[in-house]
């Protein structure tokens, strides 16, 4: 089985590595692309790819340890930041269970290690339907216990000067030190999507909550833009963008609140609680459409 797998349909061509489950990259039948196109040497690298899986949980883990169920469960750093980050499956290597012209299902398992106390069986699918990507993932709790899951995923989009972006939510969280979460509060003006607008020039790595689903970018300059739609069960995203590299951004559909497990105790911040052999799905579409002036 090759490294990576192209699916393709009348509209779209998207290649897709075992490795990480991650999407390399994805593009329109002109060759246009969607996604962040990869920028890195023929050895896949996940980071450099253009969307990879978040499980069994998003984002940094404060102090790599959390208190559940009266006890202190412990993480180790999985790469180059100090804290448990991203969950493992973007860190595995997944089993190609199927492969279709224009469908890729793969299966990750992951065991209880030093790394991570979680043991679990995740599946993800990537279908292409005309000018529709969707992604679906879900995630069993094979261990002996009962603890706190989330789901999500981390797309890179391509930034262009123009890039607009709408996604309409009620809250966000500011970020404070080590890149963790710092206090919820109202969204900054100029960070409010619910009407499509450019990107700010600052950087941003900050979770916005009470998402209603539904979210827009459009690349005025390519006349080129990408509807998302996402399941109930991610009704938050993170919106990372850096300052330094304004190639492009990372809108990231999520069920939980990054560092949820410092809290999970109280409030689980939108993740569940899967006792063994109990499963959580989630998922979201990428449609890809023609843009023009005239239609916004």
């Amino acid at each position: 089985m090759s490294s990576r797998i192209l699916i393709e349909s009348d509209r779209l061509n998207v290649w897709i590595s075992p490795l990480g489950g991650a999407i390399v990259e994805g593009r329109t039948v002109e060759g246009m692309p969607f996604l962040r196109p990869y920028k890195g040497n023929a050895k896949f690298d996940v980071a450099d790819g253009a969307c990879f899986p978040l499980v069994p949980l998003g984002n940094r883990v404060e102090n790599n340890a959390f208190s559940f169920g009266g006890r202190t469960v412990a993480f180790a750093r999985n790469a180059d930041d100090p804290l448990y980050i991203h969950g493992d499956g973007w860190l595995g290597a997944w089993t190609v269970e199927e492969c279709r012209a224009d469908h890729v299902e793969l299966a990750f398992d992951k065991q209880q290690s030093a790394v991570s106390p979680y043991a679990y069986h995740v599946r993800q699918s990537f279908r292409l339907l005309g000018a529709r990507l969707e992604l679906l993932m879900s995630v069993t709790n094979t261990g002996g216990v009962t603890l706190p899951f989330g789901l999500g995923f981390h797309p890179f989009f391509p930034r262009t000067p123009l890039t607009t972006l709408l996604a309409q939510a009620q809250a966000w969280w500011t970020e404070g030190d080590g890149h963790l979460p710092a206090s919820r509060g109202a969204i900054a003006e100029d960070v409010d999507f619910s009407t499509a607008r450019p990107l700010p020039d600052s950087w941003l790595n900050n979770c916005c909550e009470s998402w209603n689903g539904v979210a827009r970018i459009v690349w005025p300059e390519r006349r080129l833009g990408v509807h998302i739609k996402a399941d109930s069960a991610l009704d938050r995203y993170m919106l990372y963008a850096p300052d330094q590299d304004k190639s492009y951004f990372c809108f990231e559909p999520m069920s939980h609140t990054p560092n949820a497990l410092r809290h999970v105790d109280a409030d689980t911040m939108g993740l569940k609680l899967l006792a063994p052999g109990e499963t959580l799905s989630a998922g979201f579409t990428m449609t890809v459409f023609d843009w023009s002036d005239d239609n916004g």
